[in-house]
């Protein structure tokens, strides 16, 4: 049985038509899949911004610095006039109203300059106030940790 060209050519195109039909990523959702600054470390970054906001309103010091830099906790300590982490935590926290009634709203996901380190600005809800954001980014350890807390002005910057 002899094929004729006229009904191979439309299979042929069809075939073709099918392969390019688009199901592959995107190249930024597939960069963003590999770094997992999608979804995944939103989730982790709100999961983290929502303990230290039970931190403030526990006024917990030894939970609210475990979720902190180092560098954070220099320039709480430094605000706070003491250095004691624990200490300053609760003063921040007593600055703060004992985050009473406030709540993590929006998280925007970035990266550092370097592309390497995934960056959370987390903005937190005040009943009352002007709205203020937490900035986290992933330790060493893959743990979210803030690096710079609302109402706190870095030292030096």
């Amino acid at each position: 049985m002899k094929r004729s060209p006229l009904l191979t050519l439309p299979l042929v195109l069809v075939l073709s038509v099918t392969a390019c039909s688009g199901e592959e990523e995107a190249p930024e959702q597939a960069v963003e899949a590999d770094t997992g600054t999608g979804g995944e470390h939103e989730a982790e970054a709100w999961r983290a911004a929502e303990g230290f906001v039970a931190s403030l309103q526990a006024a917990d010091g030894e939970a609210g610095c475990a979720l902190m830099d180092e560098a954070a906790r220099a320039v709480l300590e430094e605000a706070q006039e003491t250095d004691d982490c624990v200490a300053a935590f609760v003063a921040y926290s007593e600055s703060l109203q004992g985050g009473e009634g406030m709540e993590v709203g929006e998280v925007v996901m970035d990266t550092d300059l370097g592309g390497d380190v995934p960056i959370a600005t987390v903005t937190l809800i005040h009943p009352d106030e002007d709205h203020d954001t937490l900035e986290m980014r992933q330790d060493s350890d893959d743990q979210w940790v803030a690096t710079r807390l609302p109402g706190i002005t870095l030292g030096g910057a």
